[in-house]
């Protein structure tokens, strides 16, 4: 894993931990906190997307 992946998984993890502080424990209303929880989806998912790529490259090299 790359350092750049490593960041935006970390990163992502972090917006997830301030959604689940402001929502949860603050109760702070879901409107006023959805952007943290879109932030942390969406790096989770970006960062599953460049892992399979990855995995996709290595797995075409392999069997040239």
């Amino acid at each position: 894993m790359k350092l750049l992946d490593t960041l935006i998984l970390f990163g992502s993890i972090g917006f997830l931990v301030i959604w689940v502080d402001q929502f949860i424990y603050k109760s702070v209303p879901f409107s006023d906190t959805y952007f943290w929880l879109m932030l942390g989806l969406g790096g989770v998912m970006l960062a599953m997307y460049r892992r399979g790529i990855q995995k996709l490259k290595d797995n075409q090299g392999k069997k040239k």
